[in-house]
């Protein structure tokens, strides 16, 4: 045996405890398997999923790391206060460390989005490689319907966070699209408050308002319960006749390995364990 004939090279430093890399592997694959399509179609199912599931960790470490610096400042300010010079002429104004990363946590988000929109495609041929979701919406609209599962799915969101997280992703690449006058964020700032007659702390937010720590922290969750989602809707159009896509109740997942979705028998024929919470 010839030496150094198997290699291995570690491509991740987040295993199967994060739910991110548990919901998109272990917990899709089986389900991918029972679906009635083609090998092809499967292994690109579960070759996009693995690229999201890489990008979107990047995402979160990143993130994570982000918001914690955002909190250790609020923490120190906690214990110190507002600190002044001059007679208050002067405000000490405290800065985030590695703040300017969260370019980095927007990139691998979008990225997230765009290698969903693959999947998306499989089942549905939008005609569209970039994460326009708007667009898509309007695709699987006339494709199945208005009240079609994948279609009212996509719609929600879009309105509820993606387009916010996509315009700002867009408007890191694209600044023409920031207002005059603007920058992509801001920091922490500290400003006299004539009315209220103490200083008042701004929190990191982006140029249109919204706060960096609670994008950052709630968008993670989206964007993996999203991709999730999209993934068994499609799925579910393809499962065998007598078997259905069924929710895990939360206080339950830890005996399903963490996953929040299985493929069961359609009723009376549940295997051992609890009903599903609900179907998809």
């Amino acid at each position: 045996m010839a030496k150094g004939q198997f290699k291995i090279q570690k491509m991740s430093d987040v295993g199967t405890d994060n739910p991110i890399v548990a919901g998109l592997t272990i917990g899709l694959f089986d389900i991918v398997k029972m679906a009635e399509i083609n090998k092809e179609t499967q292994d690109t199912i579960n070759s996009s999923n693995l690229n999201i599931v890489h990008s979107l960790t990047k995402a979160e470490k990143i993130g994570l790391q982000i918001c914690k610096n955002i909190e250790a400042v609020m923490e120190e300010l906690k214990k110190t206060g507002v600190q002044t010079q001059s007679s208050e002429r002067c405000v000490n104004v405290p800065s985030t460390e590695g703040l300017d990363d969260v370019r980095e946590f927007l990139k691998y988000g979008k990225q997230s989005l765009q290698e969903l929109v693959k999947i998306i495609n499989l089942f549905c041929d939008t005609g569209l490689t970039n994460p326009n979701y708007k667009k898509i919406c309007d695709k699987l609209k006339v494709s199945y319907g208005a009240s079609d599962p994948v279609y009212l799915q996509v719609n929600e969101d879009h309105d509820g966070w993606l387009k916010k997280f996509l315009d700002l992703r867009d408007a890191d690449e694209h600044p023409n699209f920031i207002p005059d006058g603007k920058k992509l964020y801001y920091d922490y700032d500290i400003n006299w408050s004539e009315a209220h007659q103490k200083w008042v702390v701004g929190v990191p937010h982006f140029y249109e308002g919204t706060a960096i720590y609670e994008l950052i922290k709630t968008s993670i969750h989206n964007i993996f319960t999203f991709a999730e989602e999209i993934n068994i809707l499609f799925l579910q159009k393809k499962m065998p006749a007598i078997v259905e896509i069924c929710k895990v109740p939360e206080d339950q997942q830890a005996g399903w390995g963490g996953r929040r979705f299985v493929t069961q028998l359609k009723p009376p024929f549940y295997p051992k364990g609890a009903k599903p919470e609900e179907k998809v």
